[in-house]
């Protein structure tokens, strides 16, 4: 009944162990599918926020420009409170845009959009609101 074995083994092609070998090789390749996807996501999302810090930076610096040449201390008060009004526009965008873009990396990870109905790719509510918040900071920018 040994010798059976054996040859069962053989002829199948598959050595004995071959198919928790293979298993735990497929569970390691999943893993470090998802490790790279999240270290990728996590270098997209830190060049855009530092992309809009950027952005920031040089919006306060035009500001503080404005402010250092204005002569009439009503419109320095009109270009500080323009220029804290724009940042805190950025920062609510920023934060948002974060958000919306960290959930969204953690469902791609975890493959969640590939969970839900039967193996038909949906797309996770928050994916839809990181477009949106993406555009936000641009159309704050172009003011």
């Amino acid at each position: 009944m040994t010798e059976f074995n054996r040859t069962e083994g053989i002829g199948s092609g598959i050595a004995p162990g071959g198919a928790v070998a293979a298993g735990d090789l497929r569970g390691a390749e999943a893993w470090t599918s998802a490790q790279c996807e999240l270290l990728s996501g996590m270098g997209a999302i830190w060049t855009d926020w530092l992309r809009r810090q950027q952005e920031a930076i040089d919006a306060s610096a035009q500001s503080v420009q404005q402010m250092f040449e204005c002569r009439n201390p009503a419109d320095l008060a009109q270009i500080q409170q323009e220029w804290l009004a724009g940042t805190a526009k950025r920062s609510v965008s920023d934060i948002s845009a974060l958000a919306c873009d960290s959930m969204a990396l953690g469902w791609r990870v975890v493959g969640a959009d590939r969970l839900g109905s039967g193996g038909k790719s949906s797309t996770p509510r928050s994916t839809e609101r990181a477009k949106s918040a993406d555009e936000v900071p641009q159309r704050a920018a172009a003011e």
